[in-house]
């Protein structure tokens, strides 16, 4: 096997939960937390609903349990239902580098290998780490967006790590792991232009589908494509132009405990991240001007979000989903200005007239100075100019949950409790965030038992 495929295979095995930093172990669970938070505030959003339906066709005595179901599917489907669940909102965590991620994207892997097998809290929270190690850390070294293809390929390696190391590969099967996933599984990034169809938010599900499945086929010996990354028809080659930076890797060859989920951030609002500043500046504006009296709203920003979520795409002036929507500053923008805070029920009118009327006084353009501050910060800055001539500015660097600006375990259960509070009744969620508190000292079915009742 190649350098790469090594690398990240001799991290997984070397690594075991007394490795693991105290803080790590927090944040892993604080990420478990969240992801919860945000698949239950999407379970009964449609794309779930339909998720859960067709593979509930597929019911078997051996398998995993969706969540908050009692029945079980193959644990690659359940793994897809769940992170679609995770994902749907756009509201769990981030990390923007070379390569923007979904880290968490990567739990509904342990959430369904943990069940299936009966998994502890310490194996779980040590492949959560391993996990987030891998595919942070490839965020750094090359960027997919920019040739064409999907962030969720570097999220479903870390999605490997995540199943080889719950399922006990040694070293080379997780090579082979590696490789039946990387090779057959490229992602185009077509998932995010033009109008976003219900795919936005299962591309990642999809990626972590295809890492349990490939983990599972090594764990019984099938082999997988030689040198899958720096092969001659690789990854590295096909998806990336030959471009990689290895320097980000170097912790990794050596076997540094894991400690890179620290470096990514939890979301305060369901939009997409480059937009969680401009939220906070839209509401600090709401503060100082009524909406009647708006007359043209300028957004300043960097490149990557004029690029992803700006006005380069039509349709992100006139969504007509929510997985549009969620990606378009304008939207996000006009919607908080008028409305306050985002939640996920901002979504449940996307052609609200007056939002759009906003959009249409509303420019956007990339300030060469913010984009210097990118991607250690995610400034945007939004002036509005009023119908008497007055002009009120308000720029956010660093949105709440960010590593500088941290959300609080107490901001965070709010989040959960929150978004759980028409799906699990009280007493529920108060053991459930108990629950997670004291993961290692629990078993991951028994998380199952409790949110299937």
């Amino acid at each position: 096997m190649d350098r790469i495929t090594k690398a990240l295979a001799q991290y997984a095995e070397s690594i075991n939960y007394d490795k693991i930093p105290s803080d790590v172990v927090h944040e892993v669970k604080r990420r478990i937390l969240d992801s919860l938070a945000v698949a239950f505030a999407a379970y009964n959003a449609e794309p779930v609903a339909l998720a859960r339906r067709a593979l509930s066709r597929g019911q078997s005595q051996w398998g995993a349990r969706i969540l908050g179901t009692r029945y079980r599917v193959v644990p690659d489907w359940a793994a897809f239902v769940d992170g679609v669940m995770i994902r749907y909102h756009d509201f769990n965590d981030t990390y923007l580098s070379k390569e923007p991620l979904h880290p968490s994207d990567m739990i509904a892997a342990a959430f369904s290998l943990g069940d299936m097998l009966g998994s502890g809290g310490k194996a779980v929270i040590t492949s959560i780490a391993v996990g987030y190690e891998a595919a942070v850390s490839l965020c750094d070294a090359a960027s997919l967006r920019k040739r064409g293809w999907d962030h969720v390929n570097y999220l479903g390696v870390g999605s490997t790590l995540v199943a080889a190391k719950l399922l006990g590969l040694d070293a080379e099967k997780t090579q082979h792991a590696l490789a039946i996933y990387a090779v057959p599984h490229a992602a185009m990034r077509q998932t995010r232009a033009g109008e976003l169809s219900m795919w936005k938010g299962a591309a990642a599900a999809n990626a972590t589908r295809n890492a349990v499945f490939a983990a599972l086929l090594a764990a019984e010996g099938f082999t997988g494509p030689f040198k899958p990354f720096e092969g001659e028809m690789g990854f590295i080659r096909q998806l990336l132009s030959g471009e990689f930076d290895y320097g980000p890797l170097a912790e990794i060859e050596r076997l540094v405990p894991p400690h890179r989920i620290l470096d990514t951030y939890i979301k305060p609002y369901p939009v997409e991240y480059h937009a969680q500043t401009a939220v906070e500046a839209a509401l600090r504006l709401r503060e100082r001007v009524r909406p009647e009296e708006i007359e043209k709203v300028v957004v300043e920003t960097f490149q990557a979000a004029y690029d992803i979520i700006g006005p380069k795409d039509p349709e992100k002036w006139d969504p007509h989903t929510k997985e549009t929507a969620d990606h378009s500053i304008m939207w996000i923008t006009a919607a908080a200005l008028l409305y306050g805070p985002i939640t996920v029920d901002s979504y449940e009118n996307i052609r609200d007239p007056q939002i759009l009327s906003l959009m249409k006084r509303m420019e956007v353009k990339v300030d060469p100075e913010l984009d210097k501050m990118y991607p250690k910060a995610h400034p945007n800055r939004i002036t509005v100019i009023t119908k008497g001539g007055a002009r009120h500015t308000e720029q956010v660097d660093y949105a709440k949950g960010h590593p500088k600006n941290p959300l609080s375990d107490r901001e965070l259960e709010e989040k959960f409790y929150a978004n759980t509070r028409r799906v699990l009744p009280s007493g529920i969620q108060r053991e459930v965030v108990e629950f997670v508190w004291h993961l290692e000292d629990k078993n991951m079915a028994e998380l199952h038992d409790l949110l299937a009742q």
